[in-house]
């Protein structure tokens, strides 16, 4: 049996969603499946192209941390974003399905929490061993920090490895760390010589980071905005602002690299704004999506323009709300 895993890619949440789906494949449908790993990322128009059916083109095909797909390739999908329909007939044919192989919460703080109690509760998954691996899913998605200090200072392994996926590192590097994650704890993937040797430099990059956002950050009216486009940025921190000043409602950042024009929107998880604006609802027209509190777009280099279009509408959007 083959079995394709498409997921969030750069992203700990989507991350560690395939891996305890990959998981709990071994352990309840097939053993002995041959996987790969794809990473999505949200863009203008249909992440899946015009031909879902082509891109499925594995035996078994499951979708974790990501948008819907009504192809009928498609045989396991769990999600908890707000943009997770693309289409209204989309929402309607996952309502329609009774494969019970699919899942949807939008109130979930994390999709890897969400699917591994789902397969544990409808399909037999045995969670305990990955219990550490969704707690940390939950509380890095759902930004349910202590403290700015400590979603910045990165004093923890899952933290690490947080940072080490929003700089977007080769996919076979992301692979080897989804079989580990799947295969043992948090502690024995960040001991893998290929993902020490790859979180070093990335940590002492956050540290050059931190310094970079202190001199481009920009707050006017409650919205934090930095452009770092210039910079070669693939991502940033994004609680950096929220560490760096205090009253910070909103966060409107851009970066750009070779592989991506990237607007990052957020709200403060410590201060969260009332009433709160719907940031995947702003992102969407863009051609983004994500979450109520935050939200992003992702557009090719060459449209660098357009982003910084975006980036700029979005602040001024929520500047408006200010009280």
């Amino acid at each position: 049996m083959s079995l394709q895993v498409c997921f969030h890619g750069n992203c700990f949440d989507g991350v560690v969603s395939a891996a305890v789906f990959w998981r709990f494949y071994r352990q309840r449908v097939d053993a002995r499946a041959a996987v790969t790993f794809r990473g999505m990322s949200h863009g203008q128009g249909d992440p899946y192209g015009v031909d879902h059916d082509a891109l499925f083109a594995a035996e078994d095909n499951a979708v974790v941390d990501f948008r819907y797909s009504p192809s009928p390739r498609l045989g396991w999908w769990c999600d908890h974003h707000h943009s997770a329909f693309l289409q209204p007939e989309h929402r309607a044919h996952f309502a329609a399905d009774r494969s019970g192989r699919k899942c949807f919460d939008p109130q979930a703080p994390s999709c890897a929490g969400l699917l591994g109690r789902w397969l544990a509760r409808e399909h037999g998954f045995e969670l305990a061993p990955v219990v550490e691996h969704l707690r940390w899913a939950d509380v890095i998605d759902s930004a349910r920090f202590e403290s700015p200090a400590q979603a910045v200072r990165l004093e923890s392994l899952a933290l690490e490895l947080m940072a080490l996926l929003e700089q977007a590192p080769p996919p076979a590097l992301v692979e080897e760390l989804i079989q580990a994650l799947a295969a043992g704890t948090l502690a024995q993937a960040r001991a893998l010589p290929a993902i020490a040797q790859a979180v070093a430099p990335v940590l002492e990059q956050q540290r050059a980071l931190l310094e970079l956002m202190r001199r481009r950050l920009e707050l006017q009216g409650g919205v934090a905005t930095f452009d770092l486009s210039a910079d070669g940025v693939e991502g940033v921190n994004k609680f950096v602002p929220y560490y760096l000043h205090e009253g910070v409602r909103y966060t409107v950042g851009l970066t750009c690299s070779s592989r991506r024009a990237k607007v990052s929107v957020g709200s403060n998880p410590w201060q969260r704004p009332e009433p709160l604006t719907n940031l995947a609802e702003l992102c969407a027209p863009w051609g983004g999506g994500g979450h109520a509190v935050v939200a992003g777009i992702s557009l090719p280099p060459e449209q660098l323009d357009r982003a910084r279009e975006a980036a700029a509408a979005i602040a001024a959007q929520l500047r408006a709300t200010a009280p």
